[in-house]
């Protein structure tokens, strides 16, 4: 026994990089939620992997694409049901994406007239895009780990870190969005920023904020930062929007659906703003508050030229500018996820003070996490399981006929009676972390073994987030 416990301490001391059989364990951690799960707003995606090919073959071509997904909410042509569809309110790039993986539903179902969603692998196959997305957002947290200096081994566990995030398993596992799709072009910018390569800089994050509107708010400090000249920041944030300008011109803003679109972007816009700070006799947003002052701070450091210290604010402005973004307004669960790339390569980079960044991200984010299962429980119910992998294993979820949900749960051990301290302490522990990984706080060990931390880390998050899926099963064994 005192052999065993002796491995047992080595194996979790090692500062080797994470192996193969490790790997295989996070992915089917990952796996389950994803096989098991098919949040409402997935049944839209994987029809809008469709419809990219349905408006080139039958509608008008690839610029009819806004109107020809109208025409599917508004007319269910193919009698599918209008709940099956939603309207194009992403920026087209997205849909580019999206239509590209999905020609191969186009060959096989939305050619022959069948309802896609009809089918658990059709199912499968168009979410599948989401951990494409993930591994190469990996592989890229892997590739800025080694620009930083870091060795083979703690790159590993960055990756590994951001693989097994709290939001992962969230946003990918279960709700199934598209956050994911954005942030391997985000992490290219960065990557490239590090690099010191303006031009790709600019580039990646040209078709970085076509994606989400959030990564110019990573991109604005970072620029400011090392950029002091008006006339290369003005032209550099003019390029940046380029692509939107582009977009303008092919699909008129005054078409029916376009308008749709422009609608929905101005529902975000006042979700992102609608909390304020009181100033005088009026208010202004928190967020653009928070965003600005951290601009501000940039453009007026002094310019960098140790490399060291210029890695240091290169990870640490992209974390600040998304911890500011996430503190300042209601986000949708599934938006958290912007927050893992930098919050996890800050974990290996500033491995000084490894203990208090896991304990804080980990809290941070379980918090948010358990405060979305009491104030949104929608966009994790248990029906969500309905016709997926677990229903296969335990039974027709339509045989329970009063299930225990998800937010009942949430009353029940009164998650819901605390969903404004569970924010409290995301929004505390997200700005400690902040304070704690300063620049001048950083330091970095090279020995020191992160496996043990990690490996807590991802237990804790599993746990959280299978919470509805044992939800589900204890509804098929104990209530069917």
């Amino acid at each position: 026994m005192k052999e065993l416990m002796t491995k047992i301490k080595t194996f979790f001391l090692s500062t080797k990089a994470p192996k193969p059989w490790e790997w295989i364990i996070l992915g089917i951690l990952i796996a389950i939620p994803f096989l098991s799960y098919f949040y409402g707003d997935t049944m839209s995606i994987v029809n809008y992997e469709v419809g990219f090919m349905g408006a080139v073959k039958n509608y008008g071509g690839w610029t009819s694409y806004y109107e020809y997904m109208k025409y599917l909410v508004e007319s269910d042509p193919f009698g599918f049901g209008s709940h099956n569809y939603a309207y194009a309110t992403y920026d087209f790039p997205m849909y580019i994406v999206l239509g590209i993986w999905g020609i191969p539903l186009w060959i096989f179902c939305g050619s022959k007239g069948l309802d896609v969603n009809a089918f658990y692998l059709a199912r499968i196959y168009g979410k599948s895009v989401l951990p494409a997305a993930l591994a190469v957002s990996a592989v890229l947290i892997y590739s800025i780990c080694k620009e930083l200096k870091l060795s083979r081994q703690q790159a590993g566990w960055g990756a590994f870190l951001f693989a097994s995030s709290m939001c992962v398993f969230t946003a990918i596992g279960i709700n199934g969005q598209t956050d994911i799709l954005g942030i391997p072009f985000i992490l290219l910018g960065l990557r490239a920023y590090i690099r010191h390569r303006r031009i790709p800089f600019v580039l990646w994050f040209m078709i970085a904020v076509m994606f989400k509107m959030y990564a110019f708010f990573i991109f604005a400090p970072l620029l400011l930062l090392a950029e002091k000249k008006l006339w290369k920041i003005g032209g550099s944030v003019a390029a940046v929007w380029a692509l939107k300008v582009v977009q303008a011109v092919i699909f008129s803003p005054h078409s029916p659906a376009m308008a749709i679109k422009q609608q929905f972007e101005l529902e975000i816009y006042n979700r992102l703003t609608v909390n304020r700070f009181p100033f005088v006799n009026g208010d202004v947003p928190t967020v653009l508050v928070l965003i600005i002052l951290l601009c501000v701070y940039c453009y007026l450091h002094k310019e960098i030229e140790d490399v060291e210290e210029f890695h240091k604010y290169a990870v640490w402005v992209p974390m600040t500018a998304m911890v500011g973004l996430f503190i300042s307004f209601e986000s949708s669960s599934y938006w958290y996820l912007h927050l893992c790339p930098y919050l996890s390569l800050m974990l290996v980079y500033n491995t000084a003070n490894l203990k208090n960044n896991v304990l804080f991200e980990t809290a941070g984010l379980i918090a948010v996490t358990l405060s979305n299962y009491g104030s949104r429980p929608w966009a994790f119910e248990i029906y969500g399981c309905h016709n997926m992998l677990l229903e296969k294993f335990f039974g027709n979820y339509n045989a329970v006929e009063e299930a225990y949900l998800l937010e009942q749960f949430a009353h029940r051990v009164s998650i819901v009676k605390y969903v404004g301290a569970l924010n409290a302490v995301f929004v505390v522990t997200m700005l400690a972390f902040v304070w704690m990984n300063l620049p001048e706080k950083t330091g970095h060990e090279t020995e020191k073994s992160i496996r043990g931390y990690a490996y807590a880390r991802l237990f804790l998050n599993a746990a959280v987030a299978y919470i509805p899926l044992a939800l589900f099963v204890y509804n098929l064994l104990f209530l069917a």
